[in-house]
């Protein structure tokens, strides 16, 4: 052991600097800390008096670690440093070995890192004190200047890793660097697999000693043990070490390199304790810059990976992807736009997006890129014109990008092929119009002459009191109900437009008032609010309130098993909420003779009635009045065995 120590300590967090002096104190009995929390009082305290090693944070005030380690380098070129840090990155421990910092101990690696920070400053003020004993009796500067050449011979060997497209360029370049920078024949690279650590290069000395490199299994020798701590390990004499994994061999020194998670670079020498602190630091040099260049690798294969996953998920679309410039150039897109269009991508790349519309829609695109870059979004109607002339409908929508700096970059965007909607909306044109021309006649052509007839049948009235002028009345009725119902089916639209919130148990009292209430009963049990078209919840609810009243008189077919129950005079009419876990709605439902189960679905079917003045449409209408909504009518069985109608698909109340 040697004398005491004396440790200077810069670190601006006092949590760090406590466990670090109770580490070494517990290591050393001969050690005194002292502490500073910034650079300025850290140099100042170095020039005040002799300190036998430097301990440094990384994100100190005023200046780096890094920054400290110049300065102090510039005043004690060979006094240990010791960085030690949570920050930083591997960039920060290729820059802080290449500036001579005598240890990278990360506090955020393997176990007990205050233990290692110990072992490491007490390790470095022995070798420090040994080198100048050496010194003293005959030693020389030969080292420092095979460490600054072979530093710089370094410094172009990070240039080749940073050009290299494998691993395995990684791994030879290593052992290359290894043999003739740092003069260290006998290395090796393994590389993490399923397996453990698998050698993927090695010189022919190693293949001499050893012949071709084992396989180290998890657990399985020192390389391993570099591995999963994370640590450099030195070995000067490996003889006696129960882990070595060749009890034989006649190799005795090893330095052990961990590259991250990719594996680990083996040196060894036939010689006991062959390695010292410029060894050491020069062959950590050369692993931080080759983890570096395996962590690159990594980071673009996991680019390479999920640029080809999105580009085989966007081919997927049955819509056109594209990104565009600011200018209108296109970036990037998938291969529908190519089978679309009929341009190849080479002829993508040299055209604006405006060239692959009709020259009388090219201000409207220009207009709609305008406004999703400026406004962030758009959506356009506009034709393609393929390569063959060819013009195809298409809808776009365009969302703008930014650059990191907030900037924008352009657009992303999907264009959606809208042939089959534009047939459709030509179809549902002529219809329409067919649908006017079928009204214009339903409402004056059929309506004036039955006012005509039905004014001559009141004449002949007066003139002849006779049966069969009554028949007449009542076809009269009929035809003139049979064409309320149709243009009430024939306007009844697609969708309801004018919404508002209603409440239900007033407007069923409202219809209640226009079928023939004097027959019946009407009980609300609700009041729930409906958000609907007022005049189409209006007209569906009185042909369901009339439906209950006409099918529930006297005039009804009652089951013979129920004909005790009901004398067909008073029927009951009940309008409730349906408030299921998945059903909400409301229903109305009767204590008459109710609908045969086998004829539920068939009463919404156009012309289906029983009684003998039905129009068959009124059970239609009410399911396209319900449909419009969004809502679903069904028929099924009341409490009391009569109809009940329910309509679901309604918001919860």
């Amino acid at each position: 052991m040697t004398d005491r120590i004396r440790v200077l300590h810069v670190d601006d967090d006092p949590t760090v600097v406590e466990a670090a002096e109770t580490a070494l104190e517990r290591k050393h009995d001969g050690v005194t800390v002292e502490t500073a929390s910034s650079v300025t009082d850290g140099t100042k305290r170095l020039d005040g008096g002799a300190f036998d090693c430097v301990v440094s944070g990384y994100d100190l005030p005023e200046r780096t670690g890094l920054g400290f380690l110049e300065a102090v380098r510039e005043r004690y070129p060979d006094l240990p440093f010791v960085l030690f840090t949570s920050e930083g990155s591997e960039a920060v421990a290729s820059k802080a070995v290449s500036a001579g910092v005598t240890e990278y101990v990360r506090a955020d690696a393997g176990s007990d890192p205050y233990a290692r920070l110990a072992d490491s400053v007490v390790g470095a003020v022995e070798r420090t004190r040994e080198r100048d004993e050496t010194a003293r009796s005959g030693g020389d500067a030969r080292d420092d200047t095979r460490r600054e050449r072979a530093i710089e011979e370094l410094h172009t060997t990070a240039r080749a890793f940073m050009r290299a497209t494998s691993e395995d360029a990684i791994a030879q370049i290593m052992v290359d660097a290894a043999r003739t920078i740092l003069n260290m024949p006998a290395n090796a690279v393994h590389f993490a697999d399923d397996n453990g650590l698998s050698p993927v290069t090695w010189t022919d000395q190693v293949e001499e000693l050893i012949g071709v490199p084992p396989v180290f299994t998890p657990g399985d020798g020192l390389a391993w043990q570099a591995f999963e701590t994370g640590e450099t390990r030195i070995h000067d004499d490996i003889s006696s070490n129960p882990n070595r994994y060749n009890p034989d061999t006649d190799i005795r020194s090893e330095l052990l390199l961990p590259l991250g998670d990719h594996g680990v670079l083996l040196i060894g020498s036939c010689e006991v304790s062959a390695f010292d602190d410029t060894d050491v630091t020069l062959a950590q040099t050369l692993s931080v810059h080759a983890k570096a260049a395996l962590d690159r690798l990594d980071r673009e294969y996991q680019l390479r990976e999920e640029r080809e996953f999105i580009d085989q998920a966007l081919d997927t679309l049955d819509d056109l992807f594209y990104v565009i410039n600011a200018d209108g150039s296109f970036r990037r897109w998938n291969k529908r736009l190519p089978e679309v269009t009929g341009y190849s991508d080479a002829e993508i790349t040299e055209l604006e997006v405006c060239e692959f519309f009709p020259a009388d829609e090219r201000e409207t695109i220009h207009g709609a890129i305008d406004q999703a870059l400026n406004q962030g979004r758009t959506t356009v109607e506009a034709e393609i014109r393929t390569a063959d002339g060819e013009l195809v409908p298409y809808e776009f929508t365009g969302t703008r990008l930014t650059d990191t700096d907030g900037e924008i970059a352009g657009a992303v965007g999907i264009g959606r092929d809208i042939s089959q909607r534009k047939a459709y909306e030509q179809r549902l044109e002529r219809q329409n119009e067919r649908l006017d021309e079928f009204t214009s006649i339903v409402s004056h052509d059929l309506r004036n002459p039955l006012t005509v007839a039905e004014g001559n049948l009141e004449l002949a009235k007066t003139e002849c009191d006779s049966d069969a002028l009554d028949k007449v009345s009542r076809a009269h009725e009929r035809m003139r109900a049979l064409i309320e119902d149709l243009l009430t089916f024939a306007r009844a639209g697609e969708t309801a437009t004018d919404l508002e919130s209603i409440a239900l148990a007033d407007i069923a009292e409202e219809c209640w008032q226009t079928v023939e209430g004097d027959r019946g009963t009407l009980v609300v049990e609700t009041d729930r609010q409906i958000q609907a078209d007022t005049a189409k919840l209006r007209r569906l609810l009185s042909n369901l309130l009339r439906n209950s009243v006409e099918h529930g008189s006297t005039d009804a077919q009652v089951p013979s098993g129920r004909a005790a129950e009901h004398d067909g005079e008073n029927i009951t009419v009940q309008v409730g909420a349906v408030e299921d876990a998945d059903r909400h709605g409301f229903y109305v439902a009767d204590d008459g003779p109710g609908i045969p189960e086998d004829d539920r679905e068939q009463v919404f079917e156009e012309g289906y009635s029983t009684g003998e003045n039905g129009t068959g449409f009124g059970l239609k209408i009410v399911q396209r009045l319900a449909e419009v909504h969004g809502w679903t009518v069904t028929a099924t069985e009341s409490e009391a065995g009569g109809a009940r109608f329910e309509v679901t698909g309604l918001e919860p109340a």
